[in-house]
């Protein structure tokens, strides 16, 4: 189904990540997008977050859905409820853009992809680092072959959440031996809440993951990580740091030199883009310039050319689900691990 016109959007869930990215976001879209609706369990937040858009504020997609007068939803909820809200979102036709992770379990998951295959609208994952310009820009430059041929990668995920986050939303840290809820695959921590992006990332760049090797998995405070896996002929190592600074690099070694790559954290204004390149041959190093716009104002920019069938989606629900069937992988691999170490 082809759009045209101004695409009226509701937007559920009306916490950080929408206060501090989604909302300037859309603003920026103006007028391609129009805002009728903001839905929060908390009414009062969802009046605030409505009202630079002139937008109705809802307590519940429900009712959201009566009213009815918007053509896609964006969801950013807890991962626990994206996979009802989109299946009431693709049931009433409606188009979405949904934040990752699209679930905590595999069966939820392939059940999401089934309900909008079945319904026939389009479903994007919002992995915002595949509309980052800095890493679209380091896709160009490995099919230009700047590095050669990829042989390796190191990445590190360093977040810290900013002293501001608190007034957006409470951080609530699960106890540390707090299970999963009954058939979820995943709970709410840095593999699946923060390593996903640098997986998802990589993946873009250098095609599957063909072997998890090795995985060391903190269960106690689940801050502290480390994986080693291979993406074809490219061995690869993620650290996860979380709470320990902030920052994100990703670096790429090659036979004719080096890529480093500094993320982009938009909402955090000490951590900004670089991409550095390494000549072996000269031994120079450039710093790669570039314009850039916010990661999620190209998202959303993306999300609204493919309704409009100007452009493909890549970020499909198909392809979330190789990002959550790797982390399930390494998630195994590093409990067996552990329960081979305590054995002795």
């Amino acid at each position: 189904m082809t759009l045209s016109g101004r695409i009226r959007l509701a937007v559920v869930g009306c916490g950080y990540i929408t206060q501090a990215e989604h909302v300037p976001a859309l603003l920026t879209a103006l007028p391609r997008v129009e805002v009728v609706a903001m839905i929060d369990p908390d009414g009062a937040r969802a009046e605030a977050v409505a009202a630079p858009f002139g937008a109705k504020a809802f307590v519940s997609f429900d009712d959201a859905l009566s009213a009815g007068g918007f053509d896609a939803v964006l969801i950013a909820t807890p991962a626990k409820t994206h996979v009802a809200l989109i299946a009431r979102a693709a049931q009433a036709g409606k188009h979405i853009l949904v934040e990752k992770p699209i679930a905590y379990s595999l069966s939820e998951a392939r059940e999401a992809i089934r309900i909008v295959a079945e319904s026939g609208v389009t479903c994007m994952v919002a992995y915002q680092r595949r509309y980052d310009d800095d890493c679209r820009r380091v896709k160009t430059l490995l099919a230009e072959g700047a590095v050669g041929e990829v042989r390796a990668a190191v990445s590190q995920c360093r977040l810290t959440f900013p002293s501001v986050y608190a007034g957006y939303a409470p951080v609530v840290k699960a106890a540390s031996d707090a299970s999963h809820e009954t058939g979820q695959d995943f709970r709410a921590d840095w593999l699946i809440e923060n390593s996903i992006h640098h997986l998802n990332l990589m993946r873009f760049w250098l095609g599957p993951v063909t072997d998890v090797h090795a995985a060391v998995y903190r269960e106690q405070d689940h801050d502290l990580g480390i994986v080693t896996l291979s993406f074809g002929a490219v061995l690869a190592s993620h650290h996860q740091l979380r709470g320990m600074e902030c920052g994100e690099e990703i670096s790429l070694y090659g036979s004719r030199g080096a890529l480093h790559l500094s993320l982009w954290y938009p909402h955090r204004p000490y951590a900004f883009p670089r991409i550095v390149l390494f000549n072996r041959e000269a031994s120079t190093r450039r710093e790669v310039i570039l314009s850039r716009a916010s990661p999620y104002t190209n998202e959303l920019m993306a999300f609204l050319d493919h309704l409009r069938g100007e452009a493909g989606n890549v970020s499909t629900l198909e392809d979330s689900l190789e990002d959550l069937l790797v982390l399930k992988r390494i998630k195994d691999i590093a409990t067996y691990t552990a329960q081979a170490q305590a054995q002795g």
